[in-house]
């Protein structure tokens, strides 16, 4: 952390509600907690540009501009650390296979992160992201996944055990080309 630098690890800010043509698929108009600045993390002297994470989901992204944010209050580490222990209970709940085999047809479109990664391992995908921690390998990777895993889960609206078992029992060979 920097003095020099406008937001400190954990404050509380306020993200913009145009971010500019650039930046338009990230968030917008949304409240975070500022991880830290690229200095902070990596080193060098980018101190004007920050990961955050948002209060909402305890998702993180990164590079905001100190002029996408507007500070809301001053905060600390407790803050993050908040945030943390509540996206990882979460989480811990969409991975459980029971839940997501009783509600696939509630989530089916949106399938929560945590619940298509646990999903992806099932099929015998340990690295989602790839190599490289890529948008585009984890997308194909769970595209792949969710052909094979859809029939069986959309098969037992009535009965997640039996969808259960059948994932349990089936070897299914996902290929990514």
């Amino acid at each position: 952390m920097s003095d020099d630098q406008k937001f400190q690890r954990g404050d509380v800010v306020r993200i913009t509600a145009d971010l500019g043509d650039s930046m338009r698929h990230f968030r917008s108009d949304a409240e975070a907690v500022v991880v830290g600045s690229y200095a902070d993390q990596y080193g060098g002297h980018d101190r004007s540009s920050y990961t955050v994470m948002f209060t909402d989901d305890g998702s993180t992204c990164s590079w905001y501009y100190e002029s996408q944010m507007g500070i809301v209050r001053r905060g600390g580490e407790s803050e993050i650390q908040k945030l943390t222990a509540e996206r990882e209970a979460r989480e811990s709940h969409e991975r459980d296979l029971a839940w997501i085999a009783a509600h696939w047809h509630e989530i089916r479109e949106v399938v929560p992160g945590a619940s298509a990664e646990e999903l992806m391992r099932r099929v015998g995908i340990a690295n989602p992201w790839g190599s490289h921690g890529e948008g585009m390998a984890w997308y194909a990777n769970w595209q792949q996944t969710f052909a094979a895993v859809d029939p069986i889960l959309s098969a037992s609206p009535t009965d997640p055990a039996a969808a259960l078992a059948h994932l349990h029992l089936t070897q299914i060979n996902v290929r990514i080309g």
